[in-house]
């Protein structure tokens, strides 16, 4: 991380939003590696650029959770998000205006990564401080400008999942659930790439709404600019199976298989989510041999034992080698 003085951090910065915007197009293409290369080169010449500092954080944030490598990579992210948030407090004290108050909106979002990556790795206690500093910050963001719509993505989820979390507790109402509901629709209205971040949790809330067309709608209008996106590609499997559309299913499955394959490295959380629709759907069309064939091909990869051990794909890969059983008499035929 680089660090400079107060007259080099809120200098003029020339043309810094063509770095940024190059590394938000690499972002969202899921191009990780292209996009923190573009931002180092970048902040090696403008250390005083706030939104390429915090876009090397959302990008790694990003690729974690988009890999699911948060057991491995826990220390080592949290130590990163730590030190840029240090810096963003140290330029906050010398902010103002707009500085400040995209400062105060970096500071609260490195706050709630950390706390959804430990709350991925089961450190609750952790993770409820993190998103509670997250959302107080947030607020403030939101009460000295209503119209930063990205701030109402980290508060909507918050009051959603506290709310569905917690509902049993007397002080969480469920009144909670729709006020979160309707901050994350207002954030779709935030810039790139926020209204994407928001389109993707909405997605999964819609989701366990059971409101899945207009989920897979959702979905589909990120696919519209970005074909190859897996990660709006696997909702789209996901919500084909779970609503009996098997050939569609099939399809996208079939789909996010060849582009995870393809990604360097392998995305092996996306490969077995696509196998897994894929064999599902076969069995579910009385096509057992492919059914088998699928089964056979992803149970006979050399999966990591790090990606194993995420719960999911754990209880994917125990369904997969079930179903190869059940199957195994359509081997040969």
């Amino acid at each position: 991380i680089v660090s400079a003085s107060p007259e080099v951090l809120f200098g003029e910065v020339t043309r810094k939003n063509t770095a940024c915007d190059s590394a938000l197009h690499l972002l969202v293409t899921q191009n990780y590696t292209g996009a923190q290369k573009l931002l180092s080169e970048h902040l090696q010449k403008f250390p005083g650029d706030n939104e390429a500092l915090y876009l090397t954080f959302a990008i790694e944030q990003t690729r974690i959770l988009d890999y699911e490598s948060y057991q491995v990579e826990n220390k080592r992210f949290q130590a990163m998000a730590d030190s840029i948030r240090v810096i963003f407090e140290k330029r906050l004290k010398v902010a103002r205006g707009t500085d400040s108050v995209e400062c105060l909106f970096y500071i609260a979002n490195v706050y709630g990564g950390i706390g959804v990556v430990q709350a991925k790795n089961g450190n609750w206690f952790d993770a409820v401080k993190h998103a509670v500093s997250s959302v107080s910050i947030l607020k403030q963001v939101k009460n000295i400008d209503p119209d930063f719509y990205a701030a109402y993505l980290g508060i909507g989820v918050f009051n959603y999942y506290l709310s569905n979390s917690f509902k049993w507790l007397p002080f969480v109402k469920k009144e909670k659930e729709l006020e979160g509901i309707k901050a994350v629709e207002k954030a779709l209205y935030a810039e790139f790439p926020y209204n994407y971040a928001a389109k993707n949790s909405l997605c999964w809330i819609l989701i366990e709404r059971k409101e899945f067309k207009r989920a897979d709608s959702l979905a589909q209008s990120v696919l519209n600019d970005i074909p190859e996106n897996t990660i709006f590609l696997r909702i789209k499997a996901l919500i084909a199976l779970w609503t009996g559309k098997y050939p569609k299913a099939i399809e996208h499955a079939t789909r996010l298989i060849a582009l995870s394959e393809k990604r360097d490295p392998v995305n092996w959380s996306d490969l077995v989510a696509g196998y897994t629709v894929l064999v599902d759907s076969h069995g579910k069309l009385k096509a057992e041999k492919k059914a088998y064939d699928a089964a056979e091909k992803i149970t006979g990869m050399e999966i990591p034992e790090v990606y194993l051990e995420i719960p999911h794909v754990k209880k994917n890969m125990k369904f997969i080698n079930d179903m190869k059983q059940k199957y195994r008499t359509f081997a040969s035929k």
